[in-house]
């Protein structure tokens, strides 16, 4: 009876952890460049309203991937078919007051094809 009870941990175990690599996994596919924006403490990314003025000031898609840790947040920028270059998107992102920094995620991790 204990094997039985190992099988069953070990199963449970592996469902687990196969459900949250697919929940982890969910948003991190991105086609154009990813992103770092680190923001003033206290600025609400869910806020209503907030996603639509980021992406007025950046001139580009912009899609919200995940959260990384403190006020520092990862986005998508699609640049594919814009007449705008990174640095310009960059450049224009880091003009608003509140946001801190922004910068490319050099971090390159293999994506998982879909």
């Amino acid at each position: 009876m204990m094997i039985s009870n190992w099988r069953i941990s070990l199963l449970l175990v592996a469902l687990l952890l196969n459900t949250c690599e697919a929940t982890a996994t969910q948003n991190t596919v991105c086609h154009g460049q990813r992103v770092m924006i680190h923001f003033a403490p206290g600025v609400d990314v869910a806020r209503p309203g907030f996603k639509a003025g980021l992406l007025r000031d950046a001139g580009v898609p912009l899609d919200y991937m995940r959260p990384l840790f403190d006020d520092y947040y990862l986005y998508c920028a699609g640049l594919e078919g814009q007449a705008s270059s990174l640095d310009e998107v960059l450049e224009r992102l880091q003009g608003r007051p509140d946001i801190r920094a922004v910068e490319i995620d050099r971090i390159n991790r293999p994506q998982r094809k879909e």
